[in-house]
């Protein structure tokens, strides 16, 4: 059954028919029922092969990303999976248009925020920072463009979509990972947060949440304002002075070599480390048995995803969930090979 013939069931243009499937408006209610009746009928599926030959405009898509270095290059993955789906949609005329901001300076946010405002573009990929200059960036964005957030979702947002991880849960289960680990009475293990970022203060909670009522161990939270290694062997020297019992530390974000790093070099004892994501440094300590486990997000795949979530809604007109929530994979040394 093509548009044609639904066209003529209905009585209607193929013109109208069109505006139906694609939620263009500008039919009457009594037409709209009608023509959905008849496709709910004949259980029409549109031909999406021949809907992407037929178009002819150039889609520009904005990636709002921090700069790839921060983070441990963690956005490289992320751009690598954006520049995968890009190949894979050239010959529909899609292209990306990438913003760089830096994560840890507001300024520099404010700058590219004010590029970004001033850009054509059909749709925005997001990647956002919890920061006061992002929040109010949300607020002055123009309802017409449609935009999908991936890594890290923000409060009273509105996007079509959110592609990620259920933040919470990842935490609850670094928990479990950590307390297999640790069994004995007297533990004390230390939460290492780079930023306010919401995602990684949801990993924090639901981590503590998993300890709450169990006297055997006691939780310490820090926070830093930045991702640099100094900063972190400080702190970690601090911890350990205050705390010599130390048995493990979670480091809810890519930063987690860092620890690992301290533990190989100054450590005198083993403490367990759980922590994020495959950046090359990650996966070296963990191979060398300094990191007991990984939880990986699929950076690269948050990023593809994200490409094709606009394309869907944009160029397509298809629906697409508002929630497209990424696996909470447990990585070892033993099977680091097999799943990359």
């Amino acid at each position: 059954m093509t548009i044609k013939e639904i066209a003529l069931r209905a009585n209607v243009s193929i013109g109208t028919v069109d505006r139906v499937l694609n939620n263009r408006g500008r039919v009457s209610k009594k037409t709209e029922e009608n023509i959905r009746k008849i496709i709910k009928e004949i259980g029409y599926t549109p031909n999406i092969f021949g809907r992407r030959l037929s178009i002819s405009k150039t889609y520009i898509f904005s990636v709002l990303i921090p700069k790839l270095h921060q983070d441990s290059q963690y956005w490289e993955m992320s751009a690598k999976g954006i520049d995968k789906a890009v190949s894979e949609l050239k010959p529909y005329k899609i292209n990306v248009n990438y913003l760089f901001y830096d994560k840890y300076s507001e300024q520099s946010q404010r700058k590219v925020l004010e590029k970004f405002m001033k850009s054509e573009m059909d749709g925005a990929l997001i990647a956002p920072a919890n920061t006061a200059q992002i929040k109010t960036f949300f607020s002055k964005l123009p309802k017409e463009i449609p935009y999908v957030l991936f890594n890290a979702n923000i409060p009273d947002t509105d996007p079509v979509s959110f592609i990620g991880q259920d933040s919470f849960q990842s935490g609850v289960l670094a928990a479990k990972l950590m307390n297999l680990l640790i069994k004995n009475e007297g533990n004390s293990i230390a939460i290492i947060k780079v930023t306010n970022d919401c995602h990684i203060n949801e990993r924090a909670e639901g981590f503590t949440s998993y300890y709450k009522g169990n006297k055997n161990y006691k939780i310490n939270l820090y926070t830093l304002d930045c991702c640099e290694k100094e900063n972190f062997i400080d702190l970690i020297k601090k911890i350990i002075k205050v705390n010599p019992g130390l048995n493990g530390i979670f480091i809810p974000n890519s930063a987690t070599h860092f620890g690992a790093e301290f533990v190989k070099t100054e450590g005198n004892k083993k403490i367990h480390i759980v922590g994020y994501d495959l950046v090359k440094e990650n996966i070296d300590l963990l191979n060398e048995g300094y990191i007991d486990f990984l939880i990986s997000q699929k950076a690269d795949v948050q990023g593809y995803e994200g490409i094709y979530a606009l394309y869907k809604h944009i160029v397509l007109g298809e629906n697409i969930s508002k929630r497209i929530m990424m696996p909470i994979d447990i990585i070892t040394k033993e099977n680091l090979l097999y799943y990359r």
